[in-house]
């Protein structure tokens, strides 16, 4: 039996972090660690090297896109998907330019979630 993806779910919301670490779970990805900003996106990013990254786009102190720029950086392989809300089309789009796998719409359908996280990975 393989192991189970890992996932760095970053987003500053904690009752969402809480919700999606369930839902990962009953998609069969394991939930390495989290971030509340894109700073500590980074960092745990650095350390951790999960399988995928959840990436919230508005966070504080560092948004989404200059986290995805970094962790990209690090590693030009890291598959990154961006999470976000509704109306942020324009910044999806950049990010998807950048080097982000995919998108998640917020709040997380998690059978799209299932598909479009296990197409990332693919």
């Amino acid at each position: 039996m393989t192991a189970r993806p890992t996932v760095l779910l970053c987003d500053d919301s904690r009752a969402l972090r809480m919700l999606a670490t369930g839902q990962l779970g009953e998609a069969g990805f394991d939930v390495v660690g989290e971030a509340g900003n894109g700073f500590e996106a980074v960092r745990q990013f650095q350390a951790l090297r999960p399988d995928l990254v959840l990436l919230d786009l508005v966070m504080p102190e560092c948004d989404g896109k200059k986290a995805l720029a970094r962790i990209l950086e690090l590693d030009p392989q890291a598959r990154v998907v961006i999470l976000s809300s509704l109306g942020a089309q324009s910044d999806i789009e950049a990010c998807l330019r950048i080097g982000a796998r995919s998108y998640l719409q917020k709040p997380i359908d998690p059978e799209v979630m299932d598909r479009v996280l296990h197409e990332a990975l693919a």
